[in-house]
């Protein structure tokens, strides 16, 4: 028993796929990612900068100087022996219990390694203190 296939159609050619509508469906598509994808604000530091011209003056007596030298060693007060990062948290930590006007001024020089700077950051925001200054270092912190 042979099964006969007649061909169908002929002279119609290969069938194609129409594309007129090609292009406004990818450009919905690019719409659509647009609007439901989530892009992330959170990069960088959030620091609040004072207003243009406010100079607030503060006792020597309320400052606390941290330093980071060349080399990323972190310097508290006058004192010429590193710390380790974490240290820096908790002496801020209870030096604030003890006086609630303390502001700290940090002291970076500019060939420190910036990751060192971030966590002394991060230590500062974790221990609560508020009122963190960037200080220009002339000479070299620790030398």
């Amino acid at each position: 028993m042979a099964l006969s296939f007649r061909e169908r159609g002929r002279g119609r050619g290969n069938p194609s796929i129409p594309t007129a509508s090609m292009g406004d469906i990818a450009f919905l598509i690019i719409i659509f990612f647009m609007t439901t994808s989530i892009f992330s604000r959170d990069k960088g530091l959030k620091i609040v900068l004072p207003e243009k011209g406010e100079v607030t003056k503060v006792d020597p007596k309320n400052v606390l100087n941290i330093g980071v030298n060349e080399a990323g060693q972190v310097l508290i007060g006058d004192s010429r022996v590193p710390v380790n990062i974490p240290e820096v948290g908790n002496t801020v930590e209870d030096l604030l219990e003890q006086n609630k006007e303390l502001a700290i001024a940090l002291r970076v020089n500019r060939r420190a390694p910036y990751q060192v700077m971030i966590e002394v950051f991060d230590q500062l925001k974790k221990a609560k203190a508020e009122r963190v200054s960037l200080v220009p270092v002339q000479e070299e912190v620790g030398q």
